[in-house]
């Protein structure tokens, strides 16, 4: 007769055992990547995704959404404060852009960094051509020295025509943190387009800003004002690089001699700039050849032809 009592006793410690067990189990689960970014920023999991996939993150598949989500919980990175956004592709596809304040982050929060030192280097009339970062380190008794010219990294972007300066000094802050503490899978913005022409699916043209659009600079987050001397370079489509406008090479550019432009090109961004300021006065069929072209001379270079 007391067999049943027995027996309900030992199923209910056996469910209660279960439960305590599936509550431990809970507690300690890892949150996942979309969860550990969520509690970071103390807001919940429905509401960052709904933000960032509207804002920062617009136009990423869910796949990309939790690439980008996993890159910003490796470095730390808010991408509220858009020190991480998305790069759209123009083949589909995205590439996770960091700021500079982004980097900036990322270099003083690493555990060995013991400063930076910037070195401008002039030539004899005293123009700025390169800057050196010097970066020390906790554990090496060497610092990190590398070098940025301002021929190979100046843009066409209203930042690099209004601070060029001071766009160099923060791409050698940049590459120079890559270097000392081997920061890999994230660009700047200029970087990212360069990254987008060596793989022709993924390219995406940036197209020159006109003088009654906002300016605003990805790479910094900063916005301009209608400043006279940018906006006329603007009007003009003009190219720091090359110092060539519209109204230097007549209404358009014939395909052979924008291939000719290409061949020119003696470095990776110098290609980029070039493409960049030549296909607007190419015919679209024409500008996908340029952009066949390009890639290939990309390669070239990569391989040190």
């Amino acid at each position: 007769m007391t067999t049943r009592p027995i027996r309900a006793q030992a199923l209910a410690t056996q469910d209660a055992a279960i439960a305590s067990n599936v509550a431990k189990i809970e507690a300690a689960r890892r949150p996942t990547a979309l969860e550990a970014l969520a509690n970071r920023l103390n807001v919940s999991s429905g509401t960052l995704t709904s933000t960032l996939k509207n804002t920062v993150f617009k136009g990423a598949s869910n796949e990309e959404f939790v690439s980008l989500v996993i890159v910003a919980n490796a470095y730390n990175l808010n991408p509220m404060l858009k020190e991480i956004f998305a790069f759209p592709a123009k083949g589909g596809g995205i590439i996770p852009v960091v700021s500079v304040d982004g980097w900036i982050r990322i270099i003083n929060e690493h555990p060995m960094f013991d400063g930076i030192e910037f070195n401008d280097i002039v030539d004899e009339k005293g123009n700025l051509y390169a800057i050196e970062s010097v970066i020390h380190r906790k554990d090496r008794a060497r610092p990190t020295k590398v070098t940025e010219y301002m021929d190979e990294c100046r843009g066409a972007g209203p930042a690099w025509q209004k601070t060029p300066k001071r766009m160099l000094r923060h791409r050698a802050l940049i590459q120079g943190g890559r270097v000392a503490f081997g920061f890999s899978g994230i660009y700047v913005e200029d970087e990212a387009q360069i990254h987008a022409i060596g793989d022709a699916s993924e390219y995406r043209e940036e197209a020159i800003p006109r003088r009654d659009e906002i300016i605003h600079d990805a790479e910094t987050g900063e916005v301009f004002e209608d400043d006279e001397d940018v906006a006329r370079q603007l009007d003009e489509n003009f190219d720091p690089r090359t110092g060539r406008a519209d109204a230097d090479h007549g209404e358009s550019d014939s395909l052979a001699s924008a291939k000719a432009e290409i061949d020119a090109a003696t470095n990776v961004p110098d290609v980029n700039s070039r493409v960049s300021a030549l296909r607007p006065s190419l015919s679209e069929e024409d500008a996908d050849e340029l952009m066949v072209h390009a890639g290939v001379r990309i390669t070239e270079l990569q391989a040190g032809k």
